[in-house]
């Protein structure tokens, strides 16, 4: 389990999210991330969960959210959690994220 959360925007107008994306945390990533995508004014590109430790459902609801709300049609997720990758081909949303060439095996 990762303790700390966060959703930041870089200076290469990378999401850089950290923590778990779980039914416990959603809720406070998604008021911090909405007020960072309102600053980032569709300037952003891609979304690096590297520091995210554990995901559920509920954090992949998020993570397509985060999508919808970006209008971006090319933005990646980069560094997918293995049990991302699995849960959004278990729940048949492999091609709704765009995982930087992660396959769901």
């Amino acid at each position: 389990m990762v303790d700390a959360t966060g959703f930041t925007l870089d200076a290469e107008d990378r999401a850089v999210v950290s923590g778990d994306l779980t039914l416990d945390t959603v809720a406070g990533l998604y008021r911090q991330s909405s007020e960072v995508l309102a600053r980032a004014s569709g300037k952003l590109r891609s979304l690096d969960l590297a520091g995210v430790g554990r995901v559920d459902s509920s954090g992949l609801a998020l993570l397509l959210q985060w999508e919808a709300a970006t209008g971006c049609e090319s933005l990646e997720v980069r560094n997918a959690p293995d049990d991302l990758v699995s849960l959004a081909r278990l729940c048949d949303a492999q091609d709704l994220l765009r995982l930087n060439g992660r396959d769901p095996a």
